[in-house]
């Protein structure tokens, strides 16, 4: 399969792009024989795909009971054509999530922006508010995960100590009001601490920045990243007509 992550992402994107952007009959087949052939080439990923659109799933009967009270008061097209119009949307919307959890599934966001920076040092570029963006994502992608923890072992803290848990979203929603702004601030200054020490090391010295382990983009990530972009530009060109 696609080996380069930018060229992956592009290519996961442009297909949930075009299904959502459209809705012609071709498109919506072709985005669903995508869905298909993406499960045979990922299915040792399924269990924690479907792990990643189960809670979409759940709500969907809360969306079709809204959709169609909105449509009945707001609209005058008849009850067949109102639920033609949202099954149309719940399997744009399911192909989109699905095809995206694919990507996320098998591939770490990280790697695209190291394939990012990759390209970027070899433009050899010396703009330092680029490189202060990329920190900021590399940053905010490394602590995410120390985020998620200090959550969880909060929750489960609780649990251990025997406190009564929440029994109900309002309550669930309280807790987490109180507690977030706490996570947030130690996060924050772990970040400030860990600045601090990249300035020390000489962070800024040097545009654009070293990367130890670089991405090598070839010439067939260029063409494959060139025919994608005229696929998805030539099938929305079509679909418009």
């Amino acid at each position: 399969m696609l080996q380069n992550p930018i060229v992956q992402f592009w290519f996961f994107f442009s297909c949930s792009l075009t299904i959502l952007l459209h809705q012609f009959q071709l498109i919506l087949l072709g985005g669903i024989a995508v869905f298909f052939v993406l499960i045979l080439l990922y299915s040792k990923n399924y269990s924690g795909i479907l792990k990643r659109i189960s809670p979409i799933i759940k709500f969907y009967p809360i969306l079709f009971v809204l959709y169609i009270g909105f449509s009945i008061v707001l609209t005058t097209d008849a009850i067949d054509t109102i639920l033609i119009n949202i099954c149309i949307a719940s399997i744009k919307i399911l192909l989109m999530i699905s095809i995206m959890a694919f990507y996320l599934e098998q591939s770490k966001p990280s790697e695209i922006l190291i394939a990012l920076r990759s390209l970027w040092s070899k433009l050899n570029i010396s703009w330092r508010f680029v490189e202060d963006l990329f920190l900021f994502f590399e940053l905010t992608l490394r602590f995410l995960p120390t985020f998620q923890n200090e959550w969880e072992s909060i929750k489960w803290g609780k649990v251990a100590l025997g406190l009564q848990t929440a029994s109900t979203k309002r309550v669930q929603i309280r807790e987490i009001v109180k507690t977030l702004p706490e996570i947030i601030l130690r996060n924050y200054k772990r970040s400030e601490e860990t600045s601090k020490i990249m300035k020390l090391r000489g962070y800024g010295k040097q545009i654009p920045r070293g990367i130890v382990y670089p991405v090598q983009s070839t010439v067939k990530d260029g063409l494959v990243f060139l025919l994608i972009t005229l696929s998805f530009v030539g099938v929305n060109f079509i679909a418009k007509i």
